[in-house]
Protein backbone atom coordinates (compact mmCIF):
# COMPACT_ATOMS: atom_id res chain seq x y z
CA UNK A 1 0.00 0.00 0.00
CA UNK A 2 2.83 2.37 0.90
CA UNK A 3 4.56 1.65 -2.44
CA UNK A 4 1.37 2.53 -4.35
CA UNK A 5 1.08 5.87 -2.52
CA UNK A 6 4.74 6.58 -3.21
CA UNK A 7 4.29 5.73 -6.91
CA UNK A 8 1.22 7.98 -7.15
CA UNK A 9 3.15 10.81 -5.49
CA UNK A 10 6.00 10.42 -7.99
CA UNK A 11 3.52 10.51 -10.90
CA UNK A 12 1.81 13.65 -9.55
CA UNK A 13 5.11 15.46 -8.92
CA UNK A 14 6.45 14.39 -12.31
CA UNK A 15 3.28 15.59 -14.03
CA UNK A 16 3.44 18.95 -12.25
CA UNK A 17 7.11 19.39 -13.19
CA UNK A 18 6.31 18.48 -16.80
CA UNK A 19 3.49 21.02 -16.86
CA UNK A 20 5.78 23.67 -15.38
CA UNK A 21 8.38 23.02 -18.10
CA UNK A 22 5.72 23.31 -20.83
CA UNK A 23 4.39 26.58 -19.39
CA UNK A 24 7.85 28.10 -19.02
CA UNK A 25 8.92 26.99 -22.52
CA UNK A 26 5.75 28.38 -24.10
CA UNK A 27 6.31 31.69 -22.30
CA UNK A 28 9.84 31.86 -23.71
CA UNK A 29 8.57 31.15 -27.23
CA UNK A 30 5.96 33.89 -27.01
CA UNK A 31 8.25 36.42 -25.35
CA UNK A 32 11.45 35.98 -27.34
CA UNK A 33 10.84 37.25 -30.87
CA UNK A 34 8.04 39.77 -30.31
CA UNK A 35 8.54 43.17 -31.82
CA UNK A 36 8.36 45.88 -29.20
CA UNK A 37 5.38 48.17 -29.72
CA UNK A 38 7.85 51.07 -29.68
CA UNK A 39 9.35 49.61 -32.88
CA UNK A 40 6.01 49.20 -34.60
CA UNK A 41 6.93 51.88 -37.16
CA UNK A 42 9.92 49.88 -38.42
CA UNK A 43 9.72 48.89 -42.09
CA UNK A 44 9.48 45.16 -42.71
CA UNK A 45 12.79 44.75 -44.51
CA UNK A 46 14.81 46.61 -41.88
CA UNK A 47 15.98 43.44 -40.11
CA UNK A 48 18.72 45.18 -38.14
CA UNK A 49 16.16 47.41 -36.38
CA UNK A 50 15.18 44.41 -34.26
CA UNK A 51 18.01 41.95 -34.83
CA UNK A 52 20.67 44.35 -33.56
CA UNK A 53 23.08 41.78 -32.14
CA UNK A 54 22.83 39.10 -34.80
CA UNK A 55 23.20 39.25 -38.57
CA UNK A 56 20.23 37.28 -39.89
CA UNK A 57 21.03 37.07 -43.60
CA UNK A 58 23.95 35.56 -45.52
CA UNK A 59 26.83 37.90 -46.34
CA UNK A 60 26.01 38.13 -50.08
CA UNK A 61 22.25 38.63 -49.58
CA UNK A 62 20.77 41.76 -51.18
CA UNK A 63 20.14 44.69 -48.85
CA UNK A 64 16.61 44.26 -47.52
CA UNK A 65 16.15 47.61 -45.78
CA UNK A 66 13.81 48.99 -48.44
CA UNK A 67 12.24 45.63 -49.38
CA UNK A 68 8.70 44.50 -48.88
CA UNK A 69 7.12 41.04 -49.20
CA UNK A 70 6.70 41.34 -52.99
CA UNK A 71 10.39 42.22 -53.41
CA UNK A 72 11.36 39.17 -51.32
CA UNK A 73 9.15 36.93 -53.45
CA UNK A 74 10.95 38.10 -56.61
CA UNK A 75 13.83 35.80 -55.62
CA UNK A 76 12.17 33.55 -53.05
CA UNK A 77 9.48 31.88 -55.13
CA UNK A 78 8.07 28.34 -55.16
CA UNK A 79 10.92 27.06 -57.32
CA UNK A 80 13.77 29.00 -55.73
CA UNK A 81 14.46 29.18 -51.99
CA UNK A 82 10.85 29.36 -50.85
CA UNK A 83 10.40 31.13 -47.52
CA UNK A 84 7.29 29.10 -46.62
CA UNK A 85 7.74 27.79 -43.11
CA UNK A 86 11.10 29.55 -42.67
CA UNK A 87 10.04 32.96 -41.31
CA UNK A 88 7.68 33.63 -38.43
CA UNK A 89 4.40 35.02 -39.73
CA UNK A 90 5.08 38.27 -37.89
CA UNK A 91 7.90 38.80 -40.41
CA UNK A 92 5.58 38.13 -43.35
CA UNK A 93 3.13 40.65 -41.92
CA UNK A 94 5.83 43.29 -41.34
CA UNK A 95 7.12 42.84 -44.90
CA UNK A 96 3.55 43.29 -46.15
CA UNK A 97 3.36 46.57 -44.19
CA UNK A 98 1.08 45.11 -41.53
CA UNK A 99 2.67 46.16 -38.27
CA UNK A 100 1.72 45.18 -34.72
CA UNK A 101 -0.60 48.15 -34.20
CA UNK A 102 -2.71 47.31 -37.27
CA UNK A 103 -3.82 44.05 -35.65
CA UNK A 104 -3.34 44.60 -31.91
CA UNK A 105 -4.16 48.30 -31.70
CA UNK A 106 -2.17 50.64 -29.47
CA UNK A 107 -1.65 48.69 -26.29
CA UNK A 108 1.15 48.10 -23.83
CA UNK A 109 0.43 44.36 -23.63
CA UNK A 110 -0.73 42.87 -26.94
CA UNK A 111 -2.92 39.79 -26.63
CA UNK A 112 -3.31 36.86 -29.01
CA UNK A 113 -5.57 37.60 -31.95
CA UNK A 114 -8.89 35.91 -32.48
CA UNK A 115 -9.82 33.98 -35.58
CA UNK A 116 -12.27 36.76 -36.44
CA UNK A 117 -9.36 39.20 -36.65
CA UNK A 118 -7.49 36.85 -39.01
CA UNK A 119 -10.44 36.40 -41.40
CA UNK A 120 -11.13 40.15 -41.38
CA UNK A 121 -7.99 40.54 -43.55
CA UNK A 122 -7.43 37.09 -45.01
CA UNK A 123 -11.04 36.37 -46.01
CA UNK A 124 -13.50 33.75 -44.87
CA UNK A 125 -12.36 30.26 -43.97
CA UNK A 126 -14.63 28.88 -46.70
CA UNK A 127 -12.88 30.99 -49.35
CA UNK A 128 -9.49 30.00 -47.94
CA UNK A 129 -10.45 26.31 -48.16
CA UNK A 130 -11.43 26.90 -51.79
CA UNK A 131 -8.00 28.46 -52.52
CA UNK A 132 -6.20 25.42 -51.06
CA UNK A 133 -8.53 22.73 -52.48
CA UNK A 134 -5.78 21.26 -54.72
CA UNK A 135 -3.17 20.86 -51.95
CA UNK A 136 -2.13 17.22 -51.68
CA UNK A 137 -2.64 14.83 -49.96
CA UNK A 138 -5.62 16.75 -48.53
CA UNK A 139 -6.85 20.31 -48.16
CA UNK A 140 -5.29 21.72 -44.97
CA UNK A 141 -8.13 24.22 -44.51
CA UNK A 142 -11.01 21.78 -44.33
CA UNK A 143 -11.25 18.68 -42.21
CA UNK A 144 -13.75 15.97 -41.33
CA UNK A 145 -13.29 16.96 -37.68
CA UNK A 146 -13.58 20.77 -37.78
CA UNK A 147 -14.82 21.64 -41.25
CA UNK A 148 -13.32 25.02 -42.14
CA UNK A 149 -13.51 26.40 -38.59
CA UNK A 150 -10.29 25.23 -36.94
CA UNK A 151 -8.72 28.23 -35.17
CA UNK A 152 -5.99 29.74 -37.40
CA UNK A 153 -3.63 30.10 -34.42
CA UNK A 154 -3.39 26.34 -33.94
CA UNK A 155 -1.24 26.08 -37.09
CA UNK A 156 -0.18 29.61 -37.98
CA UNK A 157 2.03 31.12 -35.27
CA UNK A 158 3.10 34.73 -35.42
CA UNK A 159 5.99 34.75 -32.97
CA UNK A 160 7.14 31.14 -33.17
CA UNK A 161 7.54 28.47 -35.83
CA UNK A 162 4.17 27.49 -37.30
CA UNK A 163 3.12 23.88 -36.99
CA UNK A 164 0.90 21.32 -38.63
CA UNK A 165 -1.84 20.79 -36.03
CA UNK A 166 -3.16 17.75 -37.92
CA UNK A 167 0.23 16.03 -37.60
CA UNK A 168 -0.58 15.21 -33.98
CA UNK A 169 -2.61 12.29 -35.32
CA UNK A 170 -2.03 12.21 -39.08
CA UNK A 171 0.99 12.11 -41.38
CA UNK A 172 0.31 15.07 -43.69
CA UNK A 173 3.52 16.67 -44.84
CA UNK A 174 2.39 20.30 -45.17
CA UNK A 175 4.74 23.27 -45.13
CA UNK A 176 2.84 25.59 -42.82
CA UNK A 177 3.50 29.30 -43.40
Amino acid sequence: MKNQSHAKMIIVVGSLLGLLVVVLFSQLLWAAPKLEMSKSGVKGGDCSACHVQKKMLPEKHADTKAMNWEACKACHNKDNLSLTGKLPNSHHHMLADVNCVKCHGKTKKPEALTMEQCVACHGSTTKLAEKTKDVKPTNPHTSPHYGTELDCNLCHKQHAKSENYCAQCHKFDFKVP
